[in-house]
């Protein structure tokens, strides 16, 4: 076994651990819960950083640094943010998702190294770049926005019954906190689904000579999904709607874009 292996290894312990201790009771009185968790945060963080500059260190892709130092950066943001606002450690099981996706994405693209030189060039493209982190960014949080959506008709549930686990819905956020994330979320996943096709538009139009050939498989789901989300926005703004019916488009937008970005792997497309 290389030291790649045992980096790796480390890496993934971390992460592990630092989702087993997103699953603790923490509140603003129990102080120990919360130091260490946040200590965990920040473990997890400089042990991304400790990576970050290994990875750099080797021949490996940009697009693998980038992700990492990403990563790294987000992660502390993240641990600063919730020193001074307790909100974001309560409303941490909503975030876990979009820490496990970035993860995911970056023992991808360390593992699916190709070290040539086009490769490694290609992935230099300030618009390639931002096309990659924009529709992860856009995936992520419309991730964020399936998993609030599922707690408020989860928690609705739960309360019409007349016993229901007290501990699930004390880890759920709050109805009307889940239905304010989701909204904030949507208008998130829709500026950054906006950034990744105009990104990936400038990228296409500057390597390739046909434009049409642009408009694919995953584009054409991908302009779908954005116009549906703005569509029943200014729905919702005009007449309002239930927080169902935010569920059901959230599901569907978030399928679209998982075929979208998956669905060519799966079909062979």
């Amino acid at each position: 076994m290389n030291s790649n292996f045992y980096i790796e290894f480390i890496t993934l312990v971390c992460f592990l651990l630092f989702l087993i201790t997103s699953f603790i009771n923490i509140n603003n009185k129990e102080s120990i819960n919360k130091f260490i968790y946040l200590s965990n945060l920040l473990f997890f963080s400089i042990i991304n950083f400790i990576y970050y500059k290994y990875i750099s260190s080797i021949n490996t892709s940009y697009l693998s640094q980038v992700t990492s130092l990403l990563i790294a950066v987000l992660l502390f943001s993240y641990f600063l943010i919730s020193i001074f606002y307790f909100e974001f450690i309560r409303l941490r099981l909503v975030f876990i998702p979009f820490f496990i996706i970035m993860v995911l994405f970056k023992y991808l693209t360390f593992l699916n190294i190709d070290s040539s030189d086009n490769t490694l060039s290609l992935f230099k493209n300030k618009y390639l770049l931002f096309h990659i982190f924009s529709s992860l960014f856009a995936y992520s949080i419309l991730t964020i926005c399936a998993i609030s959506s599922f707690s408020v008709y989860i928690k609705s549930r739960l309360l019409k019954r007349i016993k229901f686990n007290s501990i699930l819905i004390n880890f759920l956020p709050s109805l009307h906190q889940s239905e304010i994330l989701t909204i904030r979320f949507l208008h998130l996943t829709m500026l950054f689904l906006f950034s990744s096709i105009i990104s990936g538009m400038i990228f296409h139009m500057t390597e390739y000579e046909n434009f049409f050939s642009f408009f694919n498989y995953k584009v054409s789901l991908s302009i779908f999904s954005f116009f549906l989300i703005i569509i029943f926005l200014i729905y919702r703004f005009l007449k309002g709607c239930s927080s169902f019916t935010t569920f059901k488009l959230v599901l569907l937008s978030y399928l679209f874009i998982n075929v979208a970005y998956f669905g060519i792997k799966i079909l062979e497309i």
